[in-house]
Formats: structure tokens, C-alpha cells, sequence
């Protein structure tokens, strides 16, 4: 394996393989949105509850954005990343056997705290790429995340209704077990950019969001815009099941294919933030 050096390139290889894991592992999140219905009959539980799954999941998402993002500065990135999936990997196999909300509930937690590994390659993206090269490879791996989250939706659907759901979520175990082989092979090591204590490396981010009112800015807008999405295919499986539409996981999931089009385009997006300017893009 290569050692990454800042700003002097990433191979191409390593570039493409972050960007199709980006997508692989945040559809950990996202598998259950079109399956709730499924997964509400099978244990019993009322709407409210199957409903959860999604908060709960969104919820370790944001945990794991908080608390184990902030890491990549302190200890190996590639091994937190590996640990980051085999945790992914059993909790979907204790979803995938679960027999009440509770328990799919903290494994969900779990779930999504340990899906954001996009999160560590998007930064190695920016830090080793030539500097003309670095919004625009940004923009590849933030493709292959942004992909993910949408066609995990469609995936679901049809493996839901042609499988099960309990499938759904073998089958995502066994994916990351895949991309923890991809990743041993190869993700190189890179030292950590952080000399002190997991408690100071925290208390600097915090004095960071504290001192910076545009990334106060930027994360309240972000947080809306994921907000309102998320509050769209938090009901959506309910709804459709019911009349007129009477519709099943599958189309459910098609209807991701929506998005997909604006995931592609992020890549090319990024290109444009160089000449455009931040402000004019957003």
C-alpha cells in the first residue's frame, strides 16, 4: 500500500473504491425506511414504534458524527474504519433476528453510529489530493455516499418483497464483511494529525462550532435540509400501503431512484466550487 502524502495525490483505484464504500456503508441506514410496514406486522408493533427504527438510526448517525468522527485525528482512521464495520456487520445480523422493537432499536443505534465511515474518507479525499484536484475528488466519494443513501431505498424495496426483511439485513451484513476486506487491502495508514487526549481533541471541536458562526450556519441548514427529506421517507412506507395506493416495498424503494440523478451530479458539482465560489453554490 502506497503512503498518502498531503497534497501530493490519490491514486485513482483508492479514489473510486472509498467512493463505492462511502455508498455501501451508509446504506446501513437506510435499508429499513421501505421495509417499516414489513417489519411492523412481523413483530407486532403499531406504526409509532416501527417508525423509531428510522429515528433511532438517524439518531447513532449523529452520535457517531459527534463522537467517533472527531477519532480520525487521533488514532488510526483505517482501524477505526475496520471496527466501525464489524460492529455494522453484527449488529444488521441481531436486526436481521430480532423479535421486538427493542432490540432492533439498539441495534439500530449502533447501526447508524457505526455507518458513518463516509465521514473519515471525504476528508482523506480533500487532505492528500493535488490542491486543483480537491473539491473535485470531494465530490466523487460524496457521490458514492449520496448514491447510497438513495439506492439502498430501491434495493430494499425489491429484496424486501421478494426476500424478506430479515434478508435485507443478512445480506448488509454480509456487504460490510466485503468492505472490510476491500478496505484491509487497500486503505493505507496515515498518522494521526492530533497529539493529546480524546477528551482535548473534543473540547476543540466544541471551542471550533463555538468560535465559527458559519459552521454553526452551515450545520443548522444542513440539518433542516436532511430534516425535511428525512421527514418525507420517515411515513412514506406507511402511506403508500395503504388505499388508494396499496403499494409494497418495492415501490417504495423505486421511488428513490428519484434522487439518484442529483447524487451522480455531486461530483461534478465539485468542480465548480473553485471557480464559483462556496457562497455562490450554496
Amino acid at each position: 500500500m502506497k503512503q498518502l502524502k498531503e497534497n501530493e495525490g490519490i491514486e485513482r483505484s483508492l479514489l473510486l473504491a472509498m467512493a463505492v464504500i462511502a455508498g455501501l456503508t451508509v446504506a446501513n441506514c437506510y435499508y429499513n425506511q421501505p421495509l417499516l410496514e414489513m417489519i411492523r406486522h412481523d413483530i407486532g408493533v403499531s406504526q409509532h414504534e416501527a417508525n423509531l427504527i428510522t429515528v433511532v438510526t438517524q439518531i447513532g448517525y449523529a452520535l457517531g458524527l459527534c463522537f467517533l468522527i472527531p477519532m480520525g485525528d487521533l488514532y488510526s482512521r483505517r482501524r477505526i474504519i475496520i471496527v466501525n464495520m464489524t460492529v455494522a456487520a453484527v449488529m444488521a445480523v441481531v436486526i436481521a433476528v430480532a423479535h421486538n422493537v427493542w432490540m432492533i432499536w439498539g441495534a439500530s443505534l449502533l447501526l447508524g453510529a457505526c455507518s458513518v465511515i463516509p465521514q473519515f474518507f471525504i476528508p482523506i479525499a480533500g487532505q492528500y489530493s493535488e490542491k486543483e484536484n480537491k473539491s473535485r475528488n470531494m465530490g466523487v466519494v460524496l457521490s458514492g455516499l449520496l448514491t447510497g443513501i438513495l439506492a439502498s431505498r430501491v434495493v430494499s424495496g425489491y429484496v424486501g418483497e421478494w426476500l424478506g426483511w430479515r434478508e435485507m439485513f443478512l445480506i448488509a451484513a454480509l456487504v460490510m464483511v466485503l468492505c472490510m476486506a476491500i478496505t484491509l487491502k487497500i486503505m493505507p495508514q496515515i498518522k494521526s494529525n492530533y497529539v493529546g487526549t480524546y477528551g482535548g481533541l473534543m473540547a476543540s471541536v466544541f471551542n471550533i462550532v463555538k468560535s465559527n458562526g458559519r459552521i454553526r450556519l452551515y450545520a443548522v441548514r444542513a440539518a433542516f435540509s436532511f430534516g425535511s427529506m428525512m421527514a418525507i421517507w420517515a411515513c412514506l412506507a406507511f402511506r403508500l400501503a395503504q388505499a388508494p395506493f396499496y403499494s409494497g416495498s418495492e415501490m417504495v424503494g423505486t421511488l428513490g431512484l428519484c434522487g439518484i440523478a442529483g447524487a451522480i451530479a455531486a461530483s461534478g458539482v465539485g468542480k465548480l466550487v473553485n471557480r464559483l465560489g462556496i457562497r455562490n453554490m450554496s
